[in-house]
């Protein structure tokens, strides 16, 4: 595959769930920042600060923070003190975003299930081992160029 070829399937694939995100955007009244930052806070509740959001899901610390008050002030999101370390706040999904949480985790689920149409197990356990290695060439890649 040549770069811009992976370039251009990680664009369209960002497009294309952008685009499904939009109907529940508008159903729930948030942007598509705030949609991420919910979903990621909900899917990884280990990685659920401020920095987690920018440095694991790579928003901007400039959008993300927008996001996390804009969901704060919805109710949506809350900011706990870390029990081990007061200086880290964790964010929480709150009940009132349940509806939200459970209709993105659907959809989600209908953008990975028609992704992997036609691909047989075996080949998905590939695609995951290869996908692995090139998440860690793209960390190494930022260190070396440093």
């Amino acid at each position: 595959m040549t770069a811009i070829k992976m370039i251009a399937v990680g664009k369209k694939l960002a497009n294309i769930y952008s685009g499904l995100s939009q109907p529940l955007c508008k159903k729930y009244g948030i942007n598509q920042s705030c949609f991420d930052v919910l979903m990621f806070c909900a899917n990884n509740p280990e990685n659920n600060t401020a920095r987690d959001i920018c440095s694991v899901r790579g928003i901007k610390s400039g959008i993300a923070s927008v996001a996390v008050e804009t969901l704060i002030q919805k109710g949506y999101l809350v900011r706990t003190d870390d029990p081990s370390d007061r200086r880290i706040h964790r964010l929480v999904p709150t009940e009132s975003a349940q509806n939200i949480i459970s209709d993105g985790r659907e959809m989600q689920g209908k953008f990975i299930s028609a992704l992997k149409r036609g691909i047989s197990p075996e080949e998905e356990e590939i695609f995951e081992r290869v996908n692995e290695k090139i998440l860690e060439n793209v960390k190494l890649f930022g260190r070396e160029e440093a």
